[in-house]
């Protein structure tokens, strides 16, 4: 495997970007970092044993960096016991309801910070798009396998039923029309591209659709109505 291209000039720093991009780059990402692979064991379990999972490095990680810290600002991070009791605070209303909102938007922070290189594990793990392999379209083509065909839209199907009785003679009356009144499309050819056919068609059955509801309508047979005998 070729080695990883060194970068050609240092990072921005975090106080001077623009964006939440590389957010946990530096001591936050080594407390995240050692829990990425058990976390990825406990997302295929199921979101019951994620959220589970999930809580407990969440907790790690407010117990090892203060939730007041900017984005910018690099905590430094002692001795970390997992066995060890965490004292809670003692805050006022306003700053405890401030401390909530900021746990919360740092806890959905974390869990993408997981997925997205959960995801970004796999892609690279799995290789070439099955789609773009050559082998298996190889593969594909051997076994006989063929996608399905892609279904009709109203006026392609209309075409395809009643082109000779009903399309055909309207597309002959529009081409017709366009040729005396020199439409440039017409330069040149004796016969509509299949674009002024389909134009056609869309045309004449919008038109028709209204007509053919009504006619339907006018088709079905009403109910009687019982009146009662008194």
């Amino acid at each position: 495997m070729a080695k990883r291209k060194k970068r050609a000039r240092a990072r921005i720093p975090k106080d001077q970007r623009q964006n939440l991009r590389l957010w946990a780059e530096g001591a936050r990402e080594q407390v995240l970092k050692p829990h990425l692979d058990k976390y990825a064991f406990e997302r295929d379990l199921g979101w019951v044993k994620e959220r589970a999972y999930l809580q407990k490095v969440c907790n790690e990680y407010h117990a090892r960096i203060d939730w007041r810290l900017e984005d910018h600002e690099e905590p430094m991070l002692g001795p970390w016991d997992p066995d060890a009791l965490v004292e809670a605070e003692s805050l006022p209303d306003d700053e405890e309801i401030e401390k909530r909102k900021r746990i919360k938007l740092l806890n959905k922070r974390i869990r993408r910070w997981f997925t997205y290189r959960i995801q970004r594990r796999r892609n690279l793990a799995s290789g070439l798009n099955p789609h773009k392999d050559p082998f298996a379209i190889l593969l594909t083509k051997l076994t006989g396998l063929t996608a399905p065909p892609k279904a009709r839209q109203a006026y392609q199907q209309f075409m395809h039923e009643s082109h000779a009785e009903k399309i055909a003679p309207v597309v002959a009356e529009r081409w017709a029309e366009a040729r005396a009144s020199n439409d440039p499309t017409t330069a040149g050819r004796k016969e509509p591209k299949a674009g002024f056919r389909a134009r056609s068609s869309r045309n004449f059955l919008a038109k028709r659709k209204p007509q053919s509801q009504n006619e339907q309508r006018t088709r079905r047979p009403r109910r009687k109505r019982h009146t009662m005998q008194r």
